[in-house]
């Protein structure tokens, strides 16, 4: 007695052959589709998902339990075969890369957490500085978050009978995120140190100012060609908010 095809298999077979009937092309929702034996069952073959194959109503109906002489049809499942297969090795591939990646993540993760204990001796990450530490190395490079450590312990330590109090020492983790951000911003925009120099011209000279909306309007400018030497004028000659934007916007036109 045939046993009845469940639907997550009909699914599964329908998403491989991509809603395509294996014989004539036609698909779905052209054309109904069916789930077809590639070696009949009343021919002993079995429900085995690579005996399996996707063909229209029409097809399925000109089949019926004769086994098709196309060789097509055999060489589809070859091909499915070693498909399969190769995606299996990908997958074990992937999957001992994963596992490589994982190892060298907790490596760099107990060598950075050494290296601050190191520094600020006799103090350590607890496990929610660790897992603070690990969201840093997922977003800079190791020896950018080493520097940033270094920086912040030097501009934050303070000693109390020749060693670091426990309140400075907070105080400097505190900052290492955000010297690695602004280490990276540094990396990726060398240019955006003379823009924010020149948004506080803009503050200290105008009695109001969009900073947010200054930097973005600067970044343009800049993006567009404008030189810093010209940006910086335009901020020293403008005499209020809504004339350094009139300035920018005649400055721009001309770039």
């Amino acid at each position: 007695m045939r046993k009845s095809l469940t639907k997550k298999i009909r699914f599964e077979v329908f998403k491989r052959d991509c809603f395509t009937c294996k014989y004539c092309g036609s698909k779905a929702p052209e054309v109904v589709l069916v789930i077809d034996h590639i070696e009949p069952v009343s021919k002993g073959g079995t429900n085995d998902f690579l005996n399996l194959i996707t063909a229209c109503e029409s097809c399925n109906a000109g089949k019926s339990d004769r086994r098709l002489s196309d060789t097509t049809i055999v060489q589809k499942r070859q091909e499915q075969l070693e498909q399969l297969q190769e995606r299996k090795e990908q997958l074990e591939m992937m999957m001992n890369w994963q596992k490589e990646l994982l190892s060298l993540d907790d490596t760099k993760l107990d060598e950075a957490a050494e290296y601050w204990r190191k520094l600020a001796e006799p103090f350590s990450l607890n496990e929610q500085g660790r897992a603070n530490l690990g969201k840093l190395l997922r977003k800079y490079e190791l020896h950018d978050v080493l520097d940033s450590m270094r920086r912040a312990l030097d501009k934050c330590i303070e000693h109390k009978e020749g060693l670091p109090t426990q309140a400075s020492v907070e105080k400097a983790w505190k900052y290492v995120g955000r010297i690695a951000n602004m280490k990276k911003v540094d990396q990726e925009k060398p240019h955006i140190k003379d823009l924010l120099y020149i948004r506080g011209i803009l503050r200290n000279r105008f009695s109001y100012c969009d900073e947010q909306r200054a930097l973005e309007i600067l970044e343009d400018a800049f993006d567009a060609g404008a030189k810093i030497e010209d940006l910086q004028k335009i901020a020293k000659r403008s005499n209020s908010w809504s004339s350094w934007q009139d300035d920018m916007d005649e400055y721009l036109a001309s770039v």
